[in-house]
């Protein structure tokens, strides 16, 4: 849903904001010119859609360890063999090469890293280019694509959370630096936020919506009136230790971040822009 108020682009405004910014489309010769000069098949992000035997055993191997890190000792399903490059290799199928379809959703992936995960991407005017949460993100770049291909055959998850699972198969730095060339060229501009843990507290819209079906004062009860006053006063304290919980985690995962090498969105904005987006580094 787009917020309706004088701070972010409506609808049909970011609707056609991406028209400038993608004249020709998410997979127009001009955008398969930019990232990959020596064509989509001779292309490193090939690998993206069409990875190798050895990048599925790794990944394979990576998502087995992961599991193991997260299960309880004790508590674990007995394990079972991890697969071999061996059997990875002898049941690898390599399928065929569909240019603008993975063109078309390797562009939507990056875009939604670029216009979702809290950051904001500002428009010429001064105005943000809110596409709506992050499923909302998702959304807006399924639906911009079906209407501009008359077509029902993205839906939010083909965008939803990016490249995060397949990004290690190829360095997408070009495609990133392709958004910002545009987004540059149009006069717009990007602020970075760190992806910080945060506790919402549901309780007010809970109670709002209780307010809705009935009276407080109807079939009132001292007892439980004062019941629920110590419940209350019991998650305040609880919410109170997990924010603080959460922020120490927050400091001390900026604290690493900026002595790792920025993320490739950053990298990307850093190498068309000149300088640093806002928001980087994370203070």
């Amino acid at each position: 849903m787009f917020a309706e108020d004088d701070k972010t682009l409506s609808e049909a405004e970011c609707f056609a904001e991406f028209d400038r910014l993608f004249p020709h489309g998410f997979a127009g010769e001009d955008v398969i010119r930019e990232i990959a000069p020596q064509g989509w098949a001779n292309s490193p992000l090939l690998a993206i859609f069409h990875p190798s035997a050895e990048q599925v055993y790794e990944e394979c191997a990576r998502i087995r360890r992961n599991l193991r890190s997260l299960a309880r000792p004790g508590h674990g399903a007995p394990e079972t063999p991890e697969p071999s490059l061996e059997e990875i290799t002898k049941n690898h199928v390599t399928s065929p090469i569909e240019v603008e379809e993975e063109v078309r959703q390797l562009v939507g992936q990056c875009l939604w890293e670029v216009f979702s995960e809290n950051h904001e991407v500002v428009a010429p005017d001064g105005r943000i280019v809110d596409l709506g949460s992050f499923r909302g993100s998702g959304g807006f770049l399924a639906d911009y694509l079906n209407q501009q291909l008359t077509t029902s055959r993205f839906d939010y998850i083909d965008f939803y959370m990016g490249n995060v699972w397949v990004s290690s198969r190829a360095d997408l730095t070009p495609v990133y630096e392709m958004i910002f060339r545009r987004l540059k060229n149009r006069g717009c501009d990007w602020i970075y936020h760190f992806p910080a843990l945060h506790v919402v507290d549901m309780r007010p819209l809970r109670d709002a919506l209780k307010e809705k079906e009935e009276p407080e004062w109807v079939n009132y009860s001292p007892e439980e009136a004062l019941a629920k006053k110590q419940e209350e006063a019991k998650r305040d304290r609880e919410l109170a230790e997990l924010r603080e919980h959460l922020d120490k985690g927050n400091r001390e995962a900026m604290a690493e971040a900026v002595k790792q090498p920025p993320p490739k969105p950053v990298a990307a904005y850093r190498a068309v822009y000149g300088h640093d987006p806002q928001g980087w580094p994370p203070a």
